[in-house]
């Protein structure tokens, strides 16, 4: 059995995801791994050196042009953790197409990618919601959220509206 030699990751200067990469606007993804039991079983049994190693997927990262923040493995539902930043979510959905095409179910039980906000984009967000239900007219006259909308703080109030 031949013992492949992995590249070295490079650990990039962690960024806010309102700086721009090559001018672009970035895009920070957190990704997410089950192992299967094959993969721990060969994982520990053939060569216990191979955590220190990036899981083979790193040529599909590189191919979408991926910057990666860490890989940690993890106690919990997920196994394995890593903080990617990308130039757009585009470039996000092409990875995990690629990886439940050629991953899932084989080397991962289950892979997940969740979008990350920084501080700033997580309040503009609220802020675009709030004016969002604002200038929503069915909001307090239909539906489960009927009579419950208080507009004058932009958020529900514990009491019916009348």
């Amino acid at each position: 059995m031949t013992t492949e030699t992995a590249t070295p990751i490079k650990k990039e200067e962690t960024k806010s995801s309102s700086e721009p990469i090559n001018g672009k606007q970035s895009a920070f993804f957190l990704l997410q791994g089950k192992y299967s039991s094959y993969t721990w079983i060969y994982r520990t049994t053939t060569d216990p050196d191979d955590f220190r190693r990036p899981p083979d997927m790193m040529g599909l990262l590189q191919e979408f042009g991926a910057k990666i923040h860490g890989i940690w493995y993890s106690f919990g539902e997920y196994d394995l953790v890593s903080i990617l930043e990308l130039e757009k979510a585009e470039d996000m959905a092409g990875i995990m197409i690629g990886l439940k095409a050629g991953w899932e179910g084989k080397a991962f039980d289950k892979l997940f990618a969740t979008p990350l906000l920084n501080q700033d984009e997580a309040a503009k967000a609220c802020g675009r919601a709030a004016d969002g239900l604002k200038n929503s007219r069915d909001a307090s006259k239909e539906g489960p959220l009927k009579g419950t909308m208080d507009y004058t703080n932009a958020g529900f109030s514990k009491k019916p509206v009348k």
